[in-house]
């Protein structure tokens, strides 16, 4: 073989992978991109859902009226969908009414006190915002001293973990100083084991009890699925979309339940 091929192959080879790395860097490229306008995105989408709720709290404030007592259990659910869907008035997928976990939190209480007041609070904006200290605010109408529990279960929706962890611990502390006698218990996340571990690390910061629900963690036992038929409070039904089909089931919500449950009694 002459020296003449020996070099057109060598540039041959030469040409092909700075190709391929010039592809492979273009693509990396495109999806770090991809992935800073999905997090731009979601959380613009985030901001808007803020604004919206705080002009909701002024402009129809009779619904967030409390009536926590001093001579009562008070309870505070904070989460996403899986605490609260309010056209459902309960977390979703749950097929009735008072199935889900927060109403069988409530149930417990109600066996164990005379009187019991329980609200959840749906605060996913705050998970989708790029400043989640400015949605604290949000849970501003829900928070009072008399409180004697207050569970979080926030993350699901996050898709910048970049300050998850310390986010969370500054709405631990948040609530905190606003209800200062309640238990603090923190909810395990429900799909994904590494924000899970970071809520258990804020948990662990900031001296509060932690749920943990990685037994079942992405386990289809526990959740709802497409089609499932779900009661609403006025008698009518509605099928579980394929969207929201992993959500946790009867049995998931049992299961997180039983675990707060299990916390609460520690």
């Amino acid at each position: 073989m002459t020296k003449k091929k020996i070099f057109c192959i060598l540039l041959v080879i030469l040409l092909v992978i700075s190709g391929s790395f010039i592809a492979y860097k273009f693509i990396q490229h495109e999806k770090a991109q991809n992935y800073r306008l999905s997090t731009l995105e979601t959380s613009i989408q985030g901001n808007i859902a803020h604004f919206m709720e705080k002009q909701r709290q002024k402009e129809e404030y009779y619904e967030y009226d409390t009536a926590y007592k001093d001579d009562a259990y008070n309870y505070l659910a904070i989460g996403n969908s899986l605490t609260l869907i309010p056209s459902w008035r309960r977390g979703i997928c749950s097929t009735r009414p008072d199935n889900d976990y927060f109403h069988l939190v409530v149930k417990h209480l109600e066996s164990q006190y005379d009187t019991v007041v329980a609200y959840p609070y749906n605060m996913s904006p705050w998970e989708r915002s790029n400043d989640r200290h400015s949605c604290l605010d949000l849970i501003d109408v829900y928070l009072s001293d008399k409180l004697n529990l207050v569970t979080i279960q926030l993350g699901e929706n996050v898709t910048d973990q970049t300050t998850y962890e310390k986010d969370l611990e500054k709405l631990i502390d948040y609530v905190r100083q606003k209800a200062p006698k309640a238990q603090i218990i923190i909810i395990g996340d429900f799909w994904d084991k590494k924000k899970s571990a970071q809520r258990q690390q804020a948990a662990q910061n900031t001296h509060c009890a932690f749920v943990d629900l990685s037994e079942i963690i992405n386990n289809k036992n526990y959740q709802s699925y497409e089609g499932q038929e779900c009661l609403l409070p006025d008698g009518s039904t509605i099928q579980v979309s394929h969207a929201a089909a992993t959500h946790p089931g009867d049995k998931g919500m049992e299961y997180i339940a039983n675990a707060v449950i299990t916390a609460i009694n520690k």
